[in-house]
């Protein structure tokens, strides 16, 4: 006789039906997303082809799949308790100031804080989006939850928006939650920082995505010029 467990309770069958539903995720997932990971596979093979210390740039196409759903299910979860908090902190990627040599960004202990030195840069439209709702930003830094617990110790009623690649977003909202923190997120439309390319560039995002989770949480403002 096999005992219940007072949760959930595997059938001797689970191995075989869990990779058969991997399997049919990952097919119907790279047929679905075709458009957006049209590059992907050149670029892993060309990755493996040249010597590289950046493993990042080896991550095989069925783990952009997973972290995209990891993404989506984290941010599906978090919506509520998010809108439910009164301040919001926007965290957001260097590489979306990459193209800007000259950056002006002001170094802190818990993050850098943009600027906002050059109109067309996306750090500084985000700062703008941020002011028409009385938020901070301030840039990642490799200790995210160290970061987090700082504002939200400041804050003691904080959500956070991060802005990220497909393999950092998710990553990032499991630190969120694991410091107690609701988090939502925006994918970076490509990723153009060092990790990925030779020759790095400005990642970019689009802004609307940002705007339309405030106004869910804040209700509209005063609406500015929008990607």
């Amino acid at each position: 006789m096999t005992k219940l467990g007072p949760t959930y309770n595997l059938e001797p069958d689970i191995r075989k039906r869990l990779k058969e539903f991997v399997d049919d995720f990952v097919k119907n997932s790279s047929s679905f997303f075709a458009k957006e990971l049209t590059g992907l596979d050149g670029y892993i093979e060309n990755s493996l082809q040249q010597p590289t210390k950046e493993q990042l740039r080896l991550t095989p196409k069925p783990k952009y799949l997973l972290e995209l759903l990891a993404f989506q299910i984290y941010d599906d979860l978090n919506r509520e308790a998010f809108n439910k908090t009164k301040d919001t902190l926007i965290v957001m990627p260097d590489c979306l100031a990459l193209h800007n040599p000259e950056c002006e960004k002001v170094d802190t202990a818990h993050g850098d804080i943009c600027r906002r030195c050059t109109e067309n840069c996306q750090a500084y439209q985000i700062t703008e989006i941020a002011r028409e709702f009385h938020l901070k930003t301030v840039f990642s830094k490799r200790k995210l939850a160290e970061q987090i617990e700082f504002y939200a110790k400041k804050s003691g009623d904080l959500s956070v928006i991060g802005i990220a690649c497909i393999m950092m977003l998710a990553s990032g909202m499991r630190t969120a939650s694991e410091v107690g923190i609701p988090a939502r997120g925006v994918l970076l439309n490509f990723s153009g920082c060092e990790h990925w390319n030779d020759q790095p560039c400005a990642s970019e995002f689009t802004l609307s995505w940002l705007r339309s989770i405030l106004e869910e949480k804040y209700g509209k403002r005063d609406k500015k010029a929008d990607n």
